[in-house]
């Protein structure tokens, strides 16, 4: 019989310098030590991948891929790389700039990032909404439409007082870019990832089954930690009102009693 399984899914997740993506890939991995998260820009400098599977099945391969950082230039420079009576499509345009030796030098970041976003089904263009709407952020998104994959963005940090996201929402649909999320990586809602891979599958009508046995994997997981926790909340409150301990009738072995007694309450609770 032959394996009716389907490779899988492969999404890069792609933006601007310093604005969520290695914080977004752990929240999604449930992996806290995956990449290095810093408040400095260009902290991932290479391409780094996860994989997300059930039963063990492979379902999503995730790109982490390093920061945008000079958009402007690298679109002046891809408008100028057409011949005389030439009209190049974006990827074929892409094509010849990866082969070329700025790809290898002055533009070698944008270079890892177009190259895996290229290789991959689709990206999440993550996006910091507390950041106006800049000409590098519409310039990053023209560069990366040119590799012709379906781009879903990501508003990151929209729990923050100071969010833009109506902007961010008008100036993408001026671009054509009218499905996105909300996925905060500090306070992730409790039905972003749901939401996430939803938005996914209407871009994505292939890779629909995959999706949807990773909503579901995710929600049967969510639903065994809350039972989990309720379990262990139960044993604490029992053990607790169960607890007796013996002292000496003295007033300074009572308080170290309950001071000690304290203490334990309060260990078995983290």
């Amino acid at each position: 019989m032959t394996d009716a399984r389907k490779a899988p899914l492969k999404l890069a997740v792609v933006g601007h310098t310093n604005v969520g993506k290695t914080s977004l890939l752990r929240t999604l991995t449930r992996d806290v030590g995956f990449g290095e998260v810093s408040h400095r820009p260009s902290t991932t400098r290479h391409v780094e991948g996860a994989r997300l599977s059930v039963d063990g099945e492979p379902l999503l391969d995730l790109y982490d891929t390093p920061g945008l950082e000079d958009a402007i230039a690298l679109l002046d420079f891809l408008e100028r790389l057409e011949r005389p009576g030439e009209r190049l499509d974006g990827p074929a345009r892409l094509t010849r700039f990866l082969d070329g030796s700025e790809a290898r030098q002055r533009f070698e970041q944008e270079a890892k990032v177009l190259r895996q976003l290229l290789a991959s089904d689709a990206g999440l263009y993550v996006i910091d909404a507390r950041e106006p709407v800049l000409a590098k952020y519409r310039d990053e998104l023209e560069v990366l439409a040119s590799c012709g994959k379906p781009l879903l963005p990501v508003l990151n940090f929209v729990s923050s007082a100071n969010h833009r996201e109506p902007d961010w929402r008008e100036a993408l649909a001026r671009l054509g870019l009218h499905a996105l999320v909300r996925f905060d990586s500090v306070a992730p809602p409790e039905d972003g990832e749901r939401r996430l891979y939803e938005s996914l599958a209407l871009l994505l009508e292939n890779a629909r089954p995959q999706l949807e046995r990773l909503i579901a994997d995710q929600q049967a997981q969510r639903l065994a930690r809350q039972q989990s926790a309720a379990r262990l909340i139960a044993e604490l409150l029992i053990d607790c009102a169960a607890c007796r301990r013996s002292v000496v009738s003295a007033a300074e072995q009572e308080q170290q009693a309950i001071s000690e007694l304290r203490k334990a309450v309060r260990q078995r609770e983290q």
